[in-house]
């Protein structure tokens, strides 16, 4: 079984993938801002908890490294963590909604990666997955500040994968469509649950040892691009 840190755990897809994954006998430690519900999801199910906001640099940094020491080392990190302050015109958006998706969406997966890499490179293995969005695949208006975050996410991850894999370190970049989550306004109900997209992110952890995932779309069937 393995030893994983998931952001982004007090909600949504987050919530359900630790769910799923202390299911299966792994260990977790689970994080997010919301104290409560991080107590919520160790009562649930077992997992252990670190309070951090990633939008804070200096929490950021310190997160791998005590998951490690709750934990005993690191095989998988999952940067699911992500948010989107609103829907606007780029003539609309102002600069602390910009500099606060870029320090949640982009900065933080970035330096937790980076802090990853440090601990997995001398086991010569490990696994990063970094859930992105389908709107890195797209140009919708509205969504510019959100897009760019993800779409430099993708490439940090895809200069990522070339650079662990030399090291036994598996990267994989998922871009899942839409999916009922707390996230959006109003209730989706013929997207994807978050529970079928946290199984869907399990299933990483099962591939074969000589198989990397190197990315993933996926969406529910009421979307076709």
């Amino acid at each position: 079984m393995k030893r994983i840190l998931v952001t982004g755990a007090t909600s949504g897809i987050g919530y359900e993938l630790v769910k799923t994954l202390t299911g299966k006998g792994h260990s977790v430690v689970a994080t997010g801002r919301n104290q409560a519900k991080l107590e919520e999801l160790s009562e649930q199910t077992g997992c252990q908890s670190i309070q951090a906001d990633l939008s804070d640099a200096q929490q950021a940094l310190e997160l791998v490294g005590k998951a490690v020491e709750h934990l005993g080392g690191l095989d998988v990190l999952v940067n699911n963590a992500g948010m989107n302050s609103r829907k606007c015109g780029i003539e609309d958006f102002t600069l602390e909604e910009f500099d606060y998706q870029y320090a949640v969406n982009l900065r933080a997966p970035a330096v937790l990666s980076r802090e990853a890499l440090k601990v997995m490179k001398p086991a010569k293995s490990g696994q990063i997955i970094n859930v992105l969005s389908t709107v890195a695949k797209r140009s919708n208006e509205t969504m510019s500040v959100y897009t760019a975050m993800k779409q430099g996410l993708a490439g940090f991850s895809a200069i990522l994968m070339k650079e662990a894999q030399p090291h036994g370190i598996k990267v994989t970049s998922l871009f899942p469509g839409g999916a009922d989550t707390n996230f959006r306004e109003v209730d989706r109900p013929q997207y994807m649950h978050p529970k079928s997209v946290a199984e869907t992110i399990a299933v990483l952890l099962e591939l074969p040892q000589d198989v990397v995932m190197h990315e993933m779309v996926f969406r529910p069937p009421v979307e076709v691009e």
